[in-house]
């Protein structure tokens, strides 16, 4: 065999060994991925919030506690769709902080509208608390509510005030507290977070409040003794069809510097910053018009009707006062003209009960609108400026800070209510939503008017009045993409 062959036949044998070794040799191993990060918004703050349940009836609580497991679990899986490190814009574009680890709420609605009594729009009720969870999880589809130990009243403080409560149950953990919102966690969580969602008076401002944090370990490093400037935040954004998104309001809360084994049940102060909530869009709008028109309608005959009412009354009370003092020339006239009057009052108050009934036969299901994005970023850094810089960097320009007047009148218990007329619109058609609600209301008071008129001139007129109100009605739909009425 000369040496050309030889070199040949060593060459193709090697390839063999190496190409044999390489798949009998077990893949290298994957890098160590830092915990999961998800974000959930209740009512209540799942841990913050949980409920003592006082000792005595076993069966009724073994009914009472799954339910309530089951309801603020679903809270969460309704309103929570996380998608880590995955949905957001910049997060795409590769642009993420080494320093924060982020969760996506995907679509959550960021308005409501009951019908109890009438159409009312305001800030969605769950808007109550958000929690932010760093573990790792069980895989989904996941269920942990029927292990879950409720915080059991112990029978030697009942009677002592509620701070002095304690619970008698054996497992006081994160974990086991997280599972009542079933929220599944393998091992031990890394970190919690809490923050409530504070509204002003009026609705048009928030701010997000501490409620407390347990940190069994940083996220940014595993030394034990390290300390990190921690901040989490909240950027609010359209889910546009396009790649990008409109941010519509960006919160945050700064719990100051933080080490493993640290914990807080919340701030007392009142300094977190008031913002404005993200303004109902034109789509947004359109959309509430559109599917609460029926209830609108009905709501504003009934609105109508009323104030004919009290406009009777006064001119009842005012004929009783001429008729007290008239003479015998005007006497006869003036009670003519009070008998109609009570007539008429008599008639609109019977309408006005058959439109009540007829309100109560619409749809009143609530509604919920404006779907929105809601990323949540929690940060770690070596120092308090870096924590400036670093909230600068998330945050940008979209804090929408408020002037401290609101802060200040925003004290006691806030409520979250706005009416449809004064809620905040988009810039480019403030007037609109207010325009097309005062065409309504005149078109509904020239109605009744219409509806009360004796046959005659007057009526006439009353008719003339009625058309162009709702011309000027139809137009103000016209003007917001919705179909005149007949």
């Amino acid at each position: 065999m000369n040496a050309g062959l030889r070199r040949r036949l060593i060459c193709v044998f090697c390839a063999g060994l190496l190409l044999q070794t390489a798949q009998s040799a077990p893949p290298p191993a994957a890098p160590p991925g830092g915990p999961e990060v998800r974000a959930y918004v209740n009512d209540t703050c799942i841990v913050a919030d949980e409920p003592f349940f006082l000792p005595g009836n076993k069966e009724a609580n073994a009914r009472f506690l799954p339910l309530l497991g089951l309801i603020v679990g679903k809270l969460a899986e309704l309103f929570v769709n996380h998608e880590i490190e995955a949905s957001a814009d910049r997060i795409k574009a590769g642009a993420v902080r080494k320093d924060t680890r982020y969760a996506v709420i995907s679509h959550m609605n960021l308005y409501r509208v009951d019908f109890t009594s009438g159409p009312a729009l305001s800030i969605n009720s769950k808007l109550g608390c958000m929690t932010i969870v760093a573990a790792t999880f069980k895989p989904e589809p996941a269920s942990c509510t029927a292990e879950y130990l409720p915080k059991e009243l112990s029978a030697d403080t009942k009677d002592l005030p509620q701070a002095q409560w304690k619970t008698s149950r054996t497992d006081d953990s994160i974990e086991n507290q997280l599972r009542r919102a079933n929220v599944c966690v393998v091992g031990k969580a890394k970190a919690v977070y809490e923050a409530r969602f504070e509204f002003s008076k009026d609705g048009t401002a928030y701010r997000l409040k501490d409620a407390g944090y347990h940190i069994e370990s940083l996220l940014t490093t595993s030394d034990k003794g390290a300390t990190r400037t921690t901040l989490y935040t909240l950027k609010v954004s359209n889910p546009g069809v396009t790649d990008q998104q409109e941010v519509l309001s960006s919160a945050w809360v700064n719990i100051g510097t933080v080490s493993a084994g640290s914990h807080s049940t919340g701030s007392k102060g009142d300094d977190a910053p008031w913002l404005k909530v993200p303004p109902l869009s034109a789509e947004a709008r359109r959309v509430y018009d559109e599917k609460t028109h029926l209830q609108q309608e009905s709501m504003a005959e009934i609105e109508a009707l009323k104030r004919a009412m009290t406009r009777d009354q006064r001119m009842l009370a005012s004929l009783d006062q001429r008729i007290a003092g008239a003479g015998a020339d005007t006497l006869e006239g003036l009670k003519q003209e009070r008998t109609r009057i009570a007539v008429q009052y008599q008639s609109q108050g019977a309408e006005l009960d058959a439109r009540n009934a007829e309100y109560l036969d619409l749809p009143r299901t609530p509604l919920e609108i404006m779907p929105v994005t809601v990323e949540v970023a929690v940060t770690e850094t070596e120092s308090e400026k870096k924590a400036q810089l670093a909230l600068a960097d998330i945050i940008g320009k979209n804090s929408d800070l408020v002037g401290s007047a609101v802060g200040n009148s925003a004290t006691g218990l806030l409520s979250k209510s706005v009416s449809a007329s004064d809620i905040i619109t988009e810039p480019d058609a403030p007037d609109s939503a207010g325009a097309l609600a005062d065409a309504r209301n005149r078109y509904y008071d020239a109605l009744v008017e219409a509806r009360s008129s004796a046959p005659g001139a007057a009526s006439a007129d009353t008719q003339r009045k009625l058309a162009a109100m709702k011309d000027k009605y139809n137009a103000a739909r016209r003007s917001q993409g919705l179909e005149p009425i007949k």
